[in-house]
């Protein structure tokens, strides 16, 4: 599979780095180049440096060509503009979006080909799952 990151922090890091070894070919686009540090070493995938709210980037990290775009920076409205950039202007089949603030998802809410994955709702649903699955111990 052809994945396109976009954000090299935590997150991206670590996605880029299990989802290139487990094969896939993995492009990693960041703006910050300290962040490329991150990456694991045996990091298999290319590195691009530029803002991914740019079109002439994400074209040079082959993003037509790509099966999932994962948007993860730190910025939820940025996430926003490169996620409707890749549907709209790439027609890219598959994206899934990091977002930070809950209320955010709402902005998703009638597209179809989005997986969006907030950070604290998925933390509150887990805690939730485990008090519910052991009780009040």
């Amino acid at each position: 599979m052809f994945i396109v990151i976009v954000g090299c922090g935590r997150t991206g890091s670590l996605l880029a780095g299990k989802l290139s070894r487990s094969g896939n070919e993995v492009v990693v686009i960041e703006q910050n180049p300290d962040s490329f540090a991150l990456l694991p070493v045996d990091f298999s995938g290319f590195e691009i440096e530029g803002d991914a709210a740019e079109s002439d980037v994400l074209i040079e990290g082959k993003i037509e060509s790509a099966d999932l775009l994962i948007v993860s920076t730190g910025n939820d409205q940025i996430n926003y503009l490169v996620s409707q950039m890749a549907r709209v202007n790439f027609d890219v089949p598959r994206i899934m979006v990091r977002t930070i603030d809950p209320s955010v998802e709402k902005m998703y809410e009638k597209e179809e080909r989005f997986e969006i994955f907030s950070q604290i709702s998925l933390l509150a649903e887990n805690m939730i799952n485990k008090i519910e699955r052991e009780g009040m111990r």
